[in-house]
């Protein structure tokens, strides 16, 4: 079973505005709303290609059941722990550029988070955990990494994809995989990256930290992987007309896992991965698995050390 966990998931609208101009009347298209935030769109992924997925994390008041009940109607089984207030609304406004305001959810209380650990206390040494997003409001970044311990106790398979910090901060607990962008890759250690070789040099550091395999987005340039079996493999992006780029990089990431599970084949599964971020950046929400099949043969993934 994959588990994913959403402490601050949100409901987004996804809506376009010709001529923005700040500070007057804006008109926009008519809006598209999805449920939001990396743990859940790992689930909506996972159960488009066919995997068995439990989306955990907190929800709360109407835009908290709006979640859940689609998630519902996609068959996406969940566990969450309810609150008290609502869940955020962000608004991804496409005009000349793309624009993403995000909202902020209710807090959550420390009764919140033990019963929390009561939907997590399932898992077992044959599931997978994406730890995914940052952490609500009422948590810390110590709650944060206790709940990477509290999975790799559990001796459970450990995908962390967060900021930062608190993906630095679990780097210790051995996830399989780490997904930074490029200038995230950067941002960890205080530099500006130029190119592969920066990449490979702190990827490599990564992994002296604590991760097994670290796979790097590069948006338009596509994606490259430092394995634990210290291979690299670069892959491009496959051709189409982007919709959003929301949740790309999370069906990256989703579909990588998956993928390896499937075939233990890192090429295969970066193929696949990039395809999968293709599909999404494709479509309104998550992609489909006919769409990333459609997409997988545009790929060639090429060892480069």
């Amino acid at each position: 079973m994959y588990y994913t966990i959403t402490l601050n998931p949100a409901v987004d609208m996804l809506t376009k505005a010709e001529n923005f101009a700040l500070g007057k009347l804006n008109r926009t298209d008519e809006a598209t709303y999805v449920v939001g935030g990396k743990g859940i769109n790992i689930s909506m992924l996972l159960k488009n290609v066919e995997k068995d997925t439990k989306a955990l994390g907190f929800i709360a008041g109407f835009t908290g059941y709006y979640i859940k009940s689609e998630l519902e109607k996609l068959s996406v089984a969940t566990d969450f722990v309810e609150t008290l207030g609502n869940t955020r609304i962000n608004i991804k406004l496409t005009t000349e550029t793309e624009t993403e305001i995000n909202g902020q959810s209710s807090a959550v209380t420390k009764e919140n988070i033990e019963k929390f650990y009561e939907t997590l206390d399932r898992v077992t040494k044959e599931d997978t955990v994406f730890l995914s997003g940052n952490i609500i409001t009422g948590m810390t970044t110590e709650d944060f990494v206790n709940i990477a311990k509290f999975v790799a106790e559990k001796k459970a398979t450990l995908v962390v994809d967060s900021n930062k910090d608190l993906v630095l901060e679990t780097l210790k607990y051995r996830p399989f995989v780490v997904k930074p962008n490029e200038f995230e890759l950067g941002e960890m250690f205080g530099v500006t990256l130029a190119g592969e070789e920066d990449i490979l040099k702190y990827a490599t550091k990564l992994q002296e930290l604590g991760a097994r395999n670290v796979l790097v987005s590069r948006g338009g340039d596509g994606a490259i992987l430092l394995t634990e079996e210290a291979k690299v493999y670069r892959v491009g992006v496959a051709k189409g007309k982007i919709v959003s780029t929301v949740a790309a990089g999370d069906s990256m990431l989703a579909m990588f896992v998956a993928k390896y599970d499937e075939t233990k084949s890192y090429e295969e599964a970066l193929k696949y991965a990039s395809a999968a971020g293709g599909a999404t950046s494709f479509s309104a929400g998550v992609g489909s698995k006919e769409l990333i099949e459609t997409l997988v043969p545009q790929l060639n993934v090429i060892e480069i050390k």
